[in-house]
């Protein structure tokens, strides 16, 4: 059977659209990551007001995506009381007005009686969240301000940002050229269909390998190797987990990334909803297991 040339054209157009696609994104990729990259580590490695500066812009930016996406699901949550309470947990942080456990409680009764006097939605469901919203992503980067307070010249902190950028680069690419040849078996076929254990392999290697090279260069004065190398672990095996529940979000709320603003990345939240998991862990981990802060 031949085709005609209108057919062949198609043919050939939808045979190099993927091709094209990929190669664009992964062009904004590379811009973005070396334009942002060195900000946001130049930005830890001065730490005090910028590094707060930082956090606090990338926090309220992904708090602000993550109140959008839920409303296309008609849920609508307390948004500039949520974006008002984040950045008064982060910068109450650096200058210790009240406790963070203050917010807390003034939380949990002021979003209840603001919902009150709104008309939008279910009030159980825009209550439970605007918690969700303002924990699930307040509470990660007061994680990476507090050990940022106890890390000389913001080794630790580059470490981790670090090792959480080459996972997912690695997984990225493992899983885009060797994905599914070893192991056959979808990682999460139903909230990230596209992801394979091939990528979280090498993202698990990527991790562990950099945080390895970077306790040789940097740390190795300050931190046992043990337990860098288990922060390195740590990293590479729960980074997927939490590309995985903005996975799960975003499936639920019908959106494929959470902005535009970013190119060949999504928004602010894609970028950073791995960090967003692993950041409490390490604070803890450093905290009661190494002995630290």
């Amino acid at each position: 059977m031949q085709l005609n040339p209108n057919q062949a054209e198609t043919t050939s157009a939808s045979a190099t659209a993927p091709t094209s696609s990929f190669q664009s994104n992964l062009f904004w990729r590379v811009v973005v990551a070396f334009v942002a990259g060195p900000a946001i580590l130049l930005c830890v490695h001065l730490g005090g007001v910028v590094f707060l500066g930082a956090m606090l812009f990338i926090a309220l930016m992904s708090l602000y995506e993550f109140a959008a996406m839920l409303h296309r699901k008609q849920i609508y949550p307390i948004r500039w009381l949520m974006l008002l309470f984040c950045a008064a947990i982060l910068v109450n942080h650096d200058f210790g007005i009240v406790s963070t456990l203050d917010f807390m409680l003034l939380a949990v009764f002021l979003f209840p009686s603001i919902e009150l006097f709104r008309k939008r939605g279910a009030p159980i469901q825009n209550i439970g969240a605007s918690f969700l919203c303002l924990f699930y992503i307040s509470f990660p980067f007061l994680s990476l301000l507090d050990m940022r307070g106890y890390d000389k010249d913001g080794a630790f902190i580059t470490m981790i940002f670090l090792a959480v950028w080459m996972s997912d680069t690695f997984a990225y690419f493992g899983g885009k050229f060797i994905g599914g040849k070893i192991i056959t078996a979808k990682f999460s076929e139903r909230y990230s269909p596209k992801k394979t254990w091939e990528g979280f392999f090498a993202g698990l290697v990527a991790s562990v390998v950099t945080t390895w090279i970077f306790y040789g260069a940097l740390l190795s004065e300050l931190f046992p190797k043990h337990h860098v190398l288990i922060v390195g672990t740590l990293i590479g095996l729960l980074s997927p987990i939490g590309d995985l529940i903005e996975s799960m979000f975003k499936r639920d709320s019908g959106v494929k990334d959470s902005s535009g603003l970013i190119p060949g990345h999504g928004g602010f939240f894609d970028r950073f909803d791995s960090l967003c998991f692993i950041a409490p862990v390490v604070f803890l981990y450093s905290r009661y297991v190494m002995n630290v802060g």
